[in-house]
């Protein structure tokens, strides 16, 4: 979930293999109407987990920006970028929303009274 400022912005579905985030024209999201954002300023890297079917780690790695990507407001060069985590980029929050991930968090177990 992309948003600015506090408000939606943008949804994006992601899949296998890598994105750019900058304001150059051959970025996969571009966010050209922020001067804070380098033009090549971050990657993300979306791969299958090893271990579970249907799952995807995510990874997110600054790419030398001058005004840096941040995660909780520090930071990161290359972090693994877990469900619910908000990374900043300039002016633009990005909210990594794992489907999977929030159906676990939403199952309940029901036991038996004893």
């Amino acid at each position: 979930m992309h948003t600015r400022d506090g408000k939606p912005y943008k949804e994006y579905k992601l899949k296998a293999g890598t994105l750019t985030i900058g304001r150059r024209p051959d970025c996969s999201i571009q966010l050209l109407d922020d001067v804070t954002v380098s033009g090549n300023h971050a990657k993300v890297f979306i791969s299958p987990n090893d271990y579970l079917d249907g799952l995807f780690d995510v990874v997110i790695e600054d790419q030398r920006s001058t005004n840096g990507t941040l995660l909780n407001d520090k930071k990161i060069k290359r972090h693994r970028w877990k469900h619910g985590e908000q990374i900043t980029i300039g002016s633009h929050e990005f909210t990594l929303i794992d489907e999977q991930t929030r159906a676990f968090e939403q199952t309940n177990i029901l036991l038996p009274d004893k």
